[in-house]
Parts: structure tokens; sequence; C-alpha cells
């Protein structure tokens, strides 16, 4: 029997995601010791709840990456020892897998995955361009890297999802500091109340440099360090993408990266874009592969959903 158009559409969008972002379903992260809930709290978790809903992870994407690209010594460590211009798609994999599988993975290989990460941030350090020398093992850039993070998809989740109660974030980032603190970080934030005290604290050493301005370009498909040639309409969606994403982030965050939009403007069009966009994203993918494992591991529930999602 033929699919129908709208069965055709949305197997077409499946792989589109799946082509971005992978799909995260290798049985040797994913699956594990039956009964193995992972290194968030297994499927009660906020974080199996928040990180599950990958239109929540798409929307946020881009604003936590501006966000922890305006500290200059993370910015500077990728803009010149990463491949984020010649693999951009990689570097999107990567930071997805990162969340994915150390949220989903079973304990052994969610550990082994930070255990890696550090072991590639060991071998970088670098001096900025103001003479101010960093590593990457830094347990500060690793702690503000690691909030950037869970910071903009609980606030897409709170937004385009399902309203989080002030308890329910306090959960989630409790949860969460646990990576962090694995991953290297001295500071990490648990509660709502101590995020904003951390980001109060953070905010003077944050800047925008022109390797920011670059990267944003990039982002926006503009400045010489695109590789190929962006129509306008894609240099539109980006434009919109963009300033969307770091809606979801503080006024302050907007106005130093020059995404500032009035509010009205963004309740009436980039609130709505992306609302459309998460409904979209979890109509056509409602449940990761790697979810689905990982339920199964822990013996949740079966494992039929990941054949409909890649079917």
């Amino acid at each position: 029997m033929s699919l129908s158009w709208i069965e055709r559409w949305k197997r077409d969008a499946v792989a589109e995601i799946e082509a971005a972002g992978g799909r995260h379903d290798e049985p040797s992260i994913y699956d594990g010791p039956p009964g193995d809930p992972g290194l968030c709290g297994g499927p009660d978790s906020l974080s199996w709840e928040i990180h599950g809903d990958l239109a929540s992870v798409v929307v946020a994407g881009t604003g936590a990456i501006v966000m922890e690209l305006l500290h200059p010594s993370v910015m500077h460590g990728v803009y010149t020892q990463s491949s984020y211009r010649t693999e951009p798609l990689r570097r999107a994999r990567n930071t997805l897998g990162y969340v994915l599988r150390t949220t989903f993975g079973s304990t052994e290989a969610a550990t082994r995955v930070i255990e890696s990460v550090k072991r590639v941030h060991a071998r970088i350090e670098g001096t900025r361009a103001d003479g101010v020398a960093y590593r990457a093992l830094d347990p500060e850039l690793i702690g503000w890297v690691h909030t950037s993070i869970p910071w903009a998809i609980m606030t897409a989740f709170d937004r385009y999802c399902r309203p989080l109660s002030t308890q329910e974030k306090d959960r989630y980032l409790k949860e969460q500091a646990r990576i962090g603190r694995m991953g290297g970080a001295d500071r990490v934030p648990e509660s709502v109340s101590e995020l904003h005290d951390y980001v109060e604290a953070m905010r003077p050493k944050l800047a925008m440099t022109e390797q920011t301005l670059s990267f944003l370009d990039f982002l926006a498909g503009t400045g010489p360090d695109v590789p190929e040639p962006v129509g306008r309409r894609e240099r539109l969606d980006r434009w919109i993408g963009i300033r969307s994403s770091m809606g979801l982030l503080p006024e302050w965050a907007q106005r130093l990266t020059g995404t500032h939009q009035p509010a009205l403007l963004q309740r009436l069009f980039f609130q709505p874009s992306d609302g459309l966009k998460a409904r979209l994203v979890r109509w056509v993918y409602p449940e990761l592969p790697c979810k689905t494992m990982a339920l199964a591991r822990v013996g949740a529930v079966g494992a039929p959903t990941a054949a409909i999602v890649a079917a």
C-alpha cells in the first residue's frame, strides 16, 4: 500500500531530523544491565521527561550554544580548535549526543562518555587575544558550559511543552548537577535560586568578542567562514531561529549578542514560531529511540516505539 502524502512528509521529516542530529540508538550506550536507571534517576526523573522531548532540545539548542560561547575562553577554544566551520553537523550531533547519552545511557556507558570528553578537553588550552591563558579542563569553564545547556532546555520545555513548578525545576537542576560535577565542574547550580545567583556571578566574565561575532555570522549563514552560499530563504529562517532560541534567555544576553527583539514581537511572532516548530517535531518524533531503549533496559516498558519512529 502506498503511503499518503502526510505519511511521506512525516517520513521525510524524521529523516531530516536524524540527518541533522543523529539517531542515537547505539546498543552499547543505551542497553545495559537490566534495571540500571543511569546517572539521572531513570523514568521518574525530570531529566528523562525533559530530555526525552526532542522538541525542547531542538528549540533550545542555538541559545544554549551561544550562551556557552559568551565566555571568551570557551569561544577561543571552539574558534581555534574545533571543526565547526568544516563539520557543523558533527558538532551539533556531538552536543545532542552528550545530553542524550548522559541522560539515557547506562551508568557505565554514560560515565565512559563523560570520561572520553574529559580526555579530549585535556588537550585543549591556549591564550586569548587579550592575553588570558585558559585550559578547557578549568572547572569554571566546564561549569559554565554545563549550566548553559540544561538552563536553555528547561526554559524551552517550560514554555513549549508544559509549565514546570519551581520544585520541578529544582529537581531537574539537581539531577543535571551530577553530570556537571562528573565532568569536572566546580560550582554547579542545583536550584532555580542557585542558578540565578550563579549566572549573575558569571555575567562580568562574559563578553562579545570578534570571534563570537564571527561565530554568530556563521550561524546566520553570512560571513567568510560559511563554506557554501546560503540562499535568502534559509538566511531568513536562520535569522528567525537564532532570535527565537535566544528569546528563551535573559534580556541582557539578547542585548549583548545583538539578538534582542521587542517583547511584543517576541510574543506575537518569535514565540509562536518556536511553538509551532516544537509541536511539529513532537508530532513527527514522539519518542527518541534512546529513551525507548532506556525504558526497556530499566524494565518500564517494551520497545515498540523505536520501530514506529524508524518507519
